[in-house]
C-alpha cells in the first residue's frame, strides 16, 4: 500500500471518528433533558444537573491540559524550529506573545460583535426561558436588597441611605424584567468584596465603594464560532503534520496519536456547543462535521506542500502564527467560557475540582504515552521543508 492511500484512508477514517465523538453530547444531553423532566423530585434532579455539571467540568479540565501539555509545547517546539532553521532570534518570548495575542483578539472580537450588533448576544428564546431568566434574576435582585438591609443595621443612617437608594434604583421594578427584555438594567455590587471581614460591627469606616454590575450579553455564538474556528486551524495544522509524512511507521504513529487526542477534544468542544445551542442542533451539527473535516484539509494541503515549491519559511510563519492564535483562544475559551460558569453553582466545588484533574490528567496520560510520536509530530514541518529544498 502506498503512503498516500495509507493517508487517505486515515484522514477517512479520523473524520468519522470525530464526527461520531463530537456529536455524541447531543444524545446525552437530550436523554438527560428528557430523564430531568420525567424525575418527581427535585433532589433527582438535582443529581442530572450535577452530572451535566461534572461532564462540563471535565470538558474544561480537558482543554486546560490541550492548552498547556498539547498546544504550549508544540508552540514552543515551532519557534525553536524556526530559530535552527531560519535563524529566527527575537530577543522576546515569541510564543507567550502569540498565545497572548490570540486571547486579546478573542476579547476584542466579541466586544467588537456586541458594538456593531448590539442584539447578537441578546436572548431570543421562547417565554419559558425568559421566565426561567426572569427567575434567577428575581432570586439574585431579592439576595441584593437582602444584604442592603443588613447594611443598613450595621452602619450609620446616611450610609445606609446611600446604600439603600442605588438598590433601589438599580432593581426597579424586577418581576417585569429579563435579559431579554432590559440589557441595560444594573445591579449594584461591592466593588471592595474582602474590604471587611470579621467584626465588621466593631469596625467604623467610611461605607464601602458601590460599582453598578449588569449582565453582560456576551454573545454565546460568537464565542462559539471563534471556538470552532480555532479548532479548525488547529486540525489542519495537525492534518499537515500527517500529510507531509512518507514512511509508513510515522504515519501510523502520527495517527494514532492525533486520533486519541482529537476524539476526547471533540467530545468535548460537541459538549459545549451542545449546551450552548440546545435550540440549534443542526447548527451543532454541522460545526462538527466541518472540525472534523479540517484534518482531511489539511492533510491534503500537507500532500499538496510535499510535491510543490511553496516558500517554507513563509509557510511555517503562518502556521506559527495561527498556531499562537488558537493557544490564546483555547486560553479564553477555557477560562471564561467553561469554567468560570460552573465555579458558583449549587453543586460541591471540591468535587467539580476532582473531575476537572481527572480529564487533565487524561489528556496528560495521553501526552506521556505518545511523547515520542509527538515529537515527531512537532518537528515534521521543518524536516520536510530540509527535504523539499535539497
Amino acid at each position: 500500500m502506498s503512503g498516500t492511500v495509507l493517508k487517505a484512508g486515515l484522514l477517512v477514517a479520523m473524520v468519522i471518528m470525530t464526527a461520531v465523538a463530537g456529536l455524541t453530547p447531543i444524545w446525552i444531553l437530550r436523554a438527560l433533558r428528557k430523564r430531568a423532566h420525567s424525575l418527581p423530585s427535585s433532589k433527582k434532579k438535582d443529581r442530572v444537573s450535577l452530572f451535566l455539571c461534572l461532564l462540563t467540568c471535565f470538558s474544561g479540565g480537558v482543554f486546560l491540559a490541550t492548552c498547556f501539555l498539547h498546544l504550549f509545547p508544540e508552540l514552543f517546539a515551532h519557534v525553536e524550529m524556526m530559530k535552527e532553521t531560519y535563524g529566527f532570534k527575537p530577543d522576546f518570548p515569541m510564543a507567550e506573545l502569540l498565545a497572548c495575542s490570540g486571547f486579546f483578539v478573542l476579547f476584542l472580537v466579541e466586544e467588537l460583535v456586541l458594538i456593531i450588533l448590539p442584539n447578537a448576544g441578546h436572548s431570543h428564546g421562547s417565554s419559558k426561558e425568559e421566565e426561567s431568566v426572569r427567575m434567577i434574576r428575581n432570586r439574585d435582585q431579592v439576595g441584593l436588597l437582602t444584604s442592603a438591609e443588613v447594611e443598613s443595621e450595621r452602619h450609620p443612617a446616611g450610609f445606609s441611605n446611600t446604600l439603600t437608594a442605588t438598590n433601589t434604583q438599580a432593581v426597579s421594578s424586577p418581576r417585569q424584567c429579563s435579559v431579554a427584555t432590559c440589557p441595560d438594567a444594573t445591579i449594584p455590587i461591592i466593588a471592595e468584596p474582602e474590604r471587611c471581614e470579621a467584626n465588621c460591627d466593631s469596625v467604623k469606616e467610611y461605607p464601602p465603594i458601590i460599582t453598578k454590575s449588569r449582565p453582560h450579553p456576551h454573545s454565546h455564538s460568537t464565542r462559539s464560532v471563534t471556538i470552532v474556528l480555532a479548532i479548525a486551524f488547529h486540525a489542519i495544522i495537525e492534518g499537515l503534520a500527517l500529510g507531509v509524512q512518507t514512511d509508513p511507521a510515522k504515519i501510523w504513529a502520527i495517527f494514532i496519536s492525533l486520533t486519541v487526542h482529537k476524539l476526547i477534544v471533540a467530545f468535548s468542544i460537541g459538549l459545549q456547543l451542545a449546551r450552548t445551542h440546545a435550540h440549534s442542533l443542526k447548527w451543532v451539527t454541522l460545526s462538527m462535521i466541518m472540525i472534523a473535516f479540517m484534518t482531511p484539509i489539511g492533510g491534503a494541503i500537507g500532500m499538496v506542500v510535499r510535491h510543490a515549491s511553496i516558500n517554507a519559511q513563509l509557510q511555517d510563519t503562518i502556521i506559527l502564527i495561527c498556531h499562537g492564535l488558537t493557544v490564546g483562544t483555547f486560553l479564553y475559551v477555557t477560562f471564561f467560557e467553561v469554567l468560570i460558569h460552573e465555579r458558583d453553582n449549587e453543586h460541591p466545588n471540591l468535587l467539580k475540582l476532582l473531575v476537572m484533574i481527572i480529564g487533565f490528567a487524561l489528556i496528560g496520560l495521553i501526552r506521556l504515552i505518545t511523547e515520542g510520536h509527538d515529537h515527531s509530530h512537532g518537528h515534521s514541518h521543518g524536516h520536510s521543508h530540509d527535504h523539499d529544498h535539497h
